[in-house]
């Protein structure tokens, strides 16, 4: 039999809302009037007393005065974005590729200055010109390499003529042939230093077709990209040299935005999501952009990960974001899709449950609304997500009143209805005799082992030239980084083709002494065999440095074949992975020794942990472990120890044990993560034993959930024993058999504080 509550009070004031179920209950009679009557064939009578509650069946049915009193207002449920928001500090980075420095390949003296500080230029526009003694000097041996090949030439041309009718000895002929391949090997030489130089092709060509004439060429300084001239400390008549940087120049069209970001937060973030900056110089303004890349890597020492933002400058107005500006950042981690969404204002709580009014129908004699159950998801702002329950799109739900009316549906009892259950996450277990394994705990941290983490450097110094991977790249082993202008390498180059063309040279020279063996000595002969050895020697070792260098022997034949050098040196990735680490610019210098980029292969990762002294004896290899990441402390991983420092450190008196995983978790690893590691060193005796998170403390008390009949919890007082990790011992309290509440605990915590 349904149960009716018909509740009738005296007029009240309708310009301030009840604010409780006995002001409810006081407020509604007045509506007794003639309403009754319009009643008629096929509907069923209005309430007689304003206010009809079916308790049983959740449906209420409301006059129109009794709605108006009570100041009722409904909204309509509809598919939205959520916005849920991470907030973060950010700063302003220039990126690699759009900031510069610019040196002298040479030594010299400035002429000519063509910029100023804060000009904007072009790529490849004119900075400055030089003087330069080590170019005239280039110049100089050109010129003498070219007129000696074209002497060579035709002293070979009239020796060759006279010695086939025997006017001169067949010596004289071979010592001609020798000069002539000495001279040409002086001119490629030349014109290969000049190449690499970058100097003009033109000038280089006009030099050798009148080497006669005197060319004076000076030594052009361009800008590799477009952008400012942040730094130019010159003056006309300086004298520069290589090491020294001349010129800094700024592209600030686009610039990175870099987010720090706690390691229990990184899991929401993903590459796609909004960003909004604020900076401290001026937070009115909102700079927006989306995250390109969520780096592998957490700082040692403050344990943030680094997201990555690209953002614009206005075009053809003065920059507002600068390297080094800082400020707020708003982090949009909104899932993709538009979900169900109602005010918070909505929601009516009962204990554990929660729900919504539903409207069914409105007339102008009266409204019928419906209780309905919801499960709820993230909130935002005054409004929350609808996971589940009968509730779509257009349903309208009441706002204004809602706790008003939704008090006549409080039970007083902790029910669960299924709804609730899945909205809190609802699990039971039965209370059974088990045994709790003791256990330590220690601290551990994601560590990628040597053999899968790699530096990746110039094996010969120079300036860098191009970057060719972006922040946290996926690359493959022997893939180019970046490349470096190396004057080392220039030269090394310079030698493997003077150690070939001298090889090449001498071997004709062996050859034409061999066919003149009847009028030359056995013992030029013998000289001759021994040098060419000795030039194959020396251009062996030439290419075994340049393939350490980082280049194919492909490049190599090419350079042989061409005589044109390579004209930067390759730095190459180790090992297959992401890039963790790099902060240099175009036109820092380094050195052979300088690490530039940090490779990680995020596919092999173990976790060190950190056992103190009293406990070590405790511990072996092989021992099962789990461990829980702040990133997903909810996530338990399965490892073994494999393996040990065998050495307590002075500092923390610590050892080190290395565990591997048995599988690799749902979110994605990264070197420095924390963690806490559990490791079970022996066992207790069987007693009643539950999940620990099926415990809630209030103050020094613990208590459980006990499930009765009808999805009914009582909280109950228990004394608590050994736990670890997973279980805890209940000594007194509930007994074997009983439905425990493992899953929402916390959840129905709350609801029972609610109840009271």
């Amino acid at each position: 039999m349904n149960k009716l509550l018909h509740v009738a009070s005296p007029c009240f004031s309708t310009s301030r809302l009840p604010t409780s179920p006995l002001r409810v209950l006081t407020s509604v009679a007045i509506f007794v009037f003639a309403a009754i009557a319009l009643a008629h064939e096929g509907h069923r009578p209005l309430p007689t007393r304003g206010m009809e509650v079916n308790i049983e069946t959740g449906s209420m049915v409301l006059t129109k005065a009794a709605r108006e009193t009570l100041d009722v207002l409904t909204v309509e449920a509809v598919p939205q974005p959520l916005r849920h928001s991470l907030h973060a500090y950010g700063s302003i980075v220039a990126p690699w590729d759009h900031h510069a420095v610019i040196a002298s390949p040479l030594t010299g003296r400035i002429v000519d200055l063509e910029v100023s500080p804060g000009e904007s230029v072009r790529a490849g526009q004119v900075l400055a010109t030089m003087e330069s003694p080590e170019l005239e000097q280039l110049v100089l041996e050109l010129r003498a390499a070219q007129v000696d090949l074209s002497l060579s030439m035709k002293l070979v041309e009239n020796i060759t003529h006279a010695s086939l009718t025997g006017a001169i000895p067949g010596a004289r002929l071979v010592e001609a042939q020798t000069k002539l391949e000495q001279d040409r090997v002086a001119v490629e030489l030349a014109s290969a230093k000049w190449q690499a130089l970058q100097l003009p092709p033109a000038m280089l060509a006009a030099i050798l077709r009148a080497p006669e004439q005197n060319h004076r060429q000076l030594l052009e300084l361009r800008s590799p990209i477009g952008g400012v001239v942040t730094h130019a400390d010159l003056s006309i008549g300086k004298v520069v040299d290589p090491k020294e940087h001349l010129f800094e120049i700024l592209d600030l069209n686009t610039v990175w935005l870099k987010i720090q970001v706690l390691e229990k937060d990184l899991a929401g973030v993903a590459i796609g999501q909004h960003v909004e900056l604020r900076l401290t110089a001026d937070a009115h303004e909102v700079f927006a952009g989306t995250v390109d890349i969520v780096d592998s890597f957490l700082d040692p020492d403050t344990h943030l990960g680094t997201v990555w933002a690209t953002l614009s400058n206005p075009d053809g107005s003065r920059a507002k974001l600068l390297p080094g500006m800082s400020g707020s950042v708003r982090l949009d981690l909104s899932s993709s899709g538009e979900p169900l969404v109602i005010p918070l204002q909505s929601v009516i709580r009962d204990g554990a449950e929660r729900f919504v009014l539903v409207e069914q129908e409105q007339t102008d004699v009266a409204s019928t609304y419906q209780k309905q159950p919801l499960v709820l998801g993230k909130r935002s702002g005054d409004l929350i997500e609808v996971r589940g329950g009968d509730l779509y799109p257009g349903d309208r739900v009441v706002t204004r009143g809602s706790h008003e009316l939704g008090s006549f549906f409080a039970k007083g009892v902790l029910l669960v209805s299924p709804e609730s259950a899945r909205d809190i996450g609802l699990k039971t277990q039965s209370a059974s005799m088990n045994i709790i394994a003791e256990t330590i705990t220690i601290d551990g941290v994601v560590d990628v082992p040597p053999t899968h983490r790699s530096i990746a450097s110039a094996q010969l110094g120079g300036a860098i030239q191009a970057i060719l991977v972006d922040r946290g790249e996926k690359v493959r082993q022997g893939q180019v980084l970046a490349e470096i202008a190396s004057q080392t390498f220039q030269n090394l180059q310079l030698e493997l083709l003077q150690a070939h063309l001298n090889f090449s040279m001498q071997l004709t020279i062996v050859g034409n002494l061999r066919s003149a063996s009847d009028a030359i000595a056995k013992r030029q002969l013998w000289e001759a065999e021994s040098q060419l050895n000795q030039f194959s020697s020396r251009r062996d070792i030439i290419f075994q440095q340049l393939r350490t260098s980082g280049i194919t022997d492909q490049q190599i034949d090419e350079l042989l074949a061409t005589k044109k050098l390579i004209p930067t040196l390759p730095v190459r990735a180790p090992i297959d992975g992401v890039i963790v680490g790099f902060d240099k610019f175009l036109g820092h210098v380094v050195r052979p020794d300088e690490p530039l980029f940090e490779v990680h292969d995020l596919s092999h990762a173990w976790v060190q942990g950190f056992i103190s002294e009293r406990d070590f004896p405790r511990v072996r290899i092989g021992q099962q472990v789990r461990m829980r990441f702040v990133t997903s402390p909810e996530e338990i991983i399965l490892g073994t120890i494999a393996r040990s420092g065998e050495s307590i450190s002075n500092d923390d008196r610590t050892l080190s044990v290395w565990i591997e995983l048995q599988d690799m978790p749902a979110f994605q690893l990264q070197h420095n993560m924390l963690a806490r590691i559990h490791i079970e060193t022996g066992a207790n005796s069987d007693s009643l034993a539950i999940p620990l998170q099926a415990v809630v403390r209030e103050g020094m008390r613990s208590y459980v959930f006990v499930e009765s009949e009808d999805m009914v919890f009582e909280r109950r007082f228990v004394v608590t024993g050994k736990s670890n990790d997973l279980q805890v011992a209940v000594i007194d309290g509930i007994r074997p058999g009983e439905l425990i509440a493992i899953g929402g605990a916390l959840q129905l915590q709350a609801g029972y504080a609610a109840l009271k």
